[in-house]
């Protein structure tokens, strides 16, 4: 009779080890989904800034050489200027140059967009919490685009 009392005291002290294993489990793949979002939403708008230039520059390959209006293509999709730039950028995030060293050959046209930054999403779940104050998460990254293409149209 010894042996189901023992069993017994053995079951009540195992008792709550499967909830701590599974709110560790919980704690760890909760992590993991949110560090896969926060690649995604990288992946996501540097694509979507790459895509802005490289459209910007296949505009400005094509069309006289004008700078305002290539940065316009490039925050705002358009030739003239809109009212928010692409992911909160402004005309100081990109650089827009033309390299004409040899007069014909040397003629390109390159556009670097660059200092462009975003909150990844468990920096702004951290900061929810802690505030936006210099305790803050440094959450905010940036990354640089840069292209060159060759300008069709003499000017």
């Amino acid at each position: 009779m010894l042996m189901p009392y023992s069993l017994s005291r053995r079951h009540d002290r195992q008792r709550g080890a499967a909830l701590v294993e599974a709110s560790l489990i919980f704690i760890l793949a909760l992590g993991l989904l949110m560090g896969l979002v926060d690649v995604g939403e990288m992946l996501f708008i540097h694509q979507t800034v790459t895509d802005h230039v490289r459209a910007a520059a296949r505009w400005a390959a094509v069309n006289p050489y004008d700078p305002t209006s290539t940065t316009n293509m490039v925050l705002y999709g358009t030739t003239t200027a809109g009212t928010s730039g692409l992911f909160g950028m402004t005309s100081s995030n990109v650089t827009i140059s033309h390299d004409t060293s040899d007069g014909l050959y040397a003629d390109r046209i390159g556009i670097t967009v660059s200092g462009y930054s975003y909150l990844f999403f468990s920096g702004s779940i951290v900061n929810a919490f802690y505030g936006s104050g210099p305790q803050a998460s440094p959450t905010r990254t940036g990354l640089t685009v840069n292209v060159t293409i060759p300008h069709e149209v003499v000017d």
